[in-house]
């Protein structure tokens, strides 16, 4: 098994995958897993350490000097695989199942108020150009690659973080095109869609117009 940005036969994600199943290791347990010496195990670790993946305590056992004992963060616990699309996925369908597909439209709709809400207010901009930059720079914060268009009237974003679960709900589409409507406050059109086998989702964007009506950027 793969840690996230590690090959599976590199010594660190070794180091990680040693760490994950038995909790801590000293370094004279890693030379054995490892196969190498104290200089190189040292290395590896500081390597980790250095990107806030693994940290050492001292712990003493009985008489004697004192050892030192790596553990992994909680940084490098979030790059280990997790299903919580076929978990998010079930619950739909189950959703879906006992109450009706329209109960899952409302959930979702429910759901992008909420997250709305968690990006507005790490955001403090009200001009649209700067409120834009601002969402992207929540999203790049997240892992979310994107960017605003070069004529500051939408957002392109590079990777979908609920494409597992849109595969089988395209409803989380509307979900995420009705979150982006309640940030910036415009009618969202998307132009282009990963799930639809694009690049990219390209969300443009359109003032609301007075009595609900819209009218172009």
């Amino acid at each position: 098994m793969e840690v996230l940005g590690f090959s599976s036969t590199s010594p660190a994600n070794i180091v990680l995958q040693h760490l994950r199943r038995h909790g801590q290791a000293t370094i004279k347990e890693l030379e054995r897993v490892l196969g190498v010496s104290t200089t190189a195990v040292r290395e590896h670790l500081a390597h980790l350490q250095s990107h806030s993946l693994v940290t050492s305590n001292t712990v003493r056992y009985g008489p004697g000097r004192p050892r030192l004992v790596y553990t992994l963060t909680e940084k490098a616990q979030r790059l280990f695989p997790k299903h919580y699309d076929l978990l998010i996925n079930l619950l739909l369908q189950e959703i879906a199942t006992q109450e009706g597909l329209a109960k899952v439209e409302h959930l979702l709709h429910r759901i992008s108020t909420r997250l709305a809400q968690e990006y507005s207010d790490r955001m403090n901009a009200n001009d649209i150009e700067e409120r834009l930059a601002e969402l992207r720079r929540c999203l790049e914060s997240q892992g979310i690659a994107s960017e605003v268009q070069p004529t500051g009237d939408g957002i392109r974003i590079f990777s979908c973080p609920y494409l597992d679960v849109a595969h089988e709900h395209n409803e989380v589409c509307d979900m995420e095109k009705h979150m982006l409507e309640q940030i910036l406050g415009k009618k969202v059109i998307q132009e282009h869609s990963i799930l639809a086998g694009d690049h990219h989702c390209c969300f443009h964007f359109t003032k609301w117009g007075e009595g609900g009506r819209e009218t172009n950027t």
